[in-house]
């Protein structure tokens, strides 16, 4: 599907209150949720094919999981009531999907194969499974030529117990850490794992708040294997807005028209783009703040301003990734120069982001310089009317198309069906604060 941005919208409301639910906490709620010994209800659970994917999964290893809009309720198996499928898992469009389940099928006692879709089958996967085969799990992986890494499908060999390992991670990944606590939960001995950054810690929170032997202090996190509980059954747990998707609609409030979102998550391993964008200049404000140490959320509001471009720090980039592409829309509208680098791993997302940041940036008519592991755009950018390629990557998608409204240019996006995969009232949120 190509989407069309027409010159005459004008904006009508302030308010965005639909910004779907966190989709990295709703794979985690599946998952935990599964291993859990009794049952989870979660609302706010984002109804996007990643994470219902995820949710067939765990169908399909045994678990009953009920569905009711964006309310799951999760009938726990525990650790070791999975049950074998029968056929290959599909992750679809996710690589937290691939990544974590991975970690959980290294844990059990029949062999399994995971795939996904043709973006998935060239995403590496040696980043998981080198730890995981440290612990003693059994995984064989493709290889492609002219790369040294292992790729989708996975076959994960029946495994008897896994063994607990010390373990540095090589870059912060909270993928790669979730996987190795995933697979920990069925090992003989901790796990102790040690982030050279800190990342996101959705796993470890959710992990603690099901009563599981979790410390976590200076970068070190160490699990004891112990059998995850429900300690309050019967009360919804309330998954907040994704922040990552409420990202493009800050970025647009910031240069083109005063907004309120409500209710979003502001785990502070998430909200690094709020931030940057103060320290950009922007007019952002936080209030009716809720939540607890489980997942804390709040209403962000945030006007136009005089933005000025920034550096991001090499700390910084854990936790902004997967922002980087609609901050290069903020820094279009930005004075002075946006410098991303120490970002390799934008290079293997659903797409390579860095080539497709610069690709839409230049159809938009901007000034931006590659390097291997960022970019450089020049601001104060008149953005034209342009056409863009979403090369099947939604935050690349969505990014354009929130550049050509607050522009108010004509512009043609190409392959914006990836949307569904992380924010499927996309269009019907954008169209209720705008209108042709």
């Amino acid at each position: 599907m190509d989407y069309y941005v027409h010159a005459q919208r004008r904006f009508v409301s302030h308010v965005v209150d639909e910004i779907p639910g966190d989709k990295s906490i709703s794979h985690r709620a599946i998952i935990l949720g599964s291993l859990c010994t009794n049952t989870s209800v979660f609302t706010g659970f984002l109804t996007a094919s990643d994470c219902l994917n995820t949710l067939e999964i765990f169908r399909n290893l045994g678990v009953s999981i009920e569905r009711s809009g964006d309310t799951v309720t999760v009938h726990g198996v525990g650790l070791y009531g999975l049950k074998s499928p029968g056929h290959h898992l599909d992750v679809g469009n996710s690589g937290t999907g691939i990544r974590l389940i991975t970690g959980v099928l290294a844990g059990l006692p029949f062999d399994t194969t995971i795939s996904g879709d043709s973006s998935i089958q060239n995403r590496p996967m040696r980043r998981i499974v080198s730890p995981l085969r440290e612990m003693g799990a059994k995984i064989d992986g493709q290889s492609r030529p002219g790369k040294s890494d292992i790729y989708p499908p996975l076959t994960v060999l029946a495994s008897d117990k896994l063994r607990g390992i010390n373990y540095t991670l090589p870059v912060a990944s909270a993928q790669v850490k979730s996987a190795i606590l995933l697979a920990g939960m069925f090992a003989d001995s901790p796990t102790t794992i040690h982030e050279p950054e800190p990342c996101r810690d959705h796993t470890e929170r959710m992990m603690s708040g099901f009563g599981m032997a979790l410390t976590s202090h200076q970068g070190t996190v160490t699990l004891t294997p112990s059998h995850p509980k429900n300690p309050n059954p019967t009360v919804p747990i309330q998954i907040p807005a994704d922040f990552s998707s409420a990202a493009f609609f800050m970025v647009l409030g910031a240069i083109a028209t005063p907004l309120r979102l409500t209710s979003i998550g502001l785990n502070h391993t998430r909200d690094t783009l709020l931030h940057v964008l103060i320290r950009m200049g922007a007019n952002i404000t936080v209030e009716n703040r809720g939540g607890d140490d489980f997942e804390p959320y709040g209403d962000i509001l945030v006007s136009p301003s005089q933005l000025q471009n920034t550096e991001i720090r090499a700390t910084e980039i854990p936790f902004i990734i997967d922002e980087i592409p609609i901050l290069a829309v903020a820094a279009m509208n930005a004075n002075g120069t946006l410098r991303v680098r120490n970002a390799t791993e934008l290079r293997v997302k659903e797409s390579d982001r860095i080539s497709a940041i610069v690709s839409i940036v230049s159809a938009m008519g901007g000034t931006i310089r590659e390097y291997d592991d960022g970019f450089e755009i020049d601001g104060k950018t008149a953005i034209k009317s342009f056409t863009a390629d979403s090369r099947g990557d939604h935050r690349i998608a969505m990014s354009a198309i929130i550049g050509a409204v607050a522009a108010g240019v004509d512009a043609t996006i190409k392959d914006c069906d990836c949307i569904n995969t992380s924010f499927p009232n996309f269009f019907s949120v954008l169209h209720s604060i705008t209108q042709p």
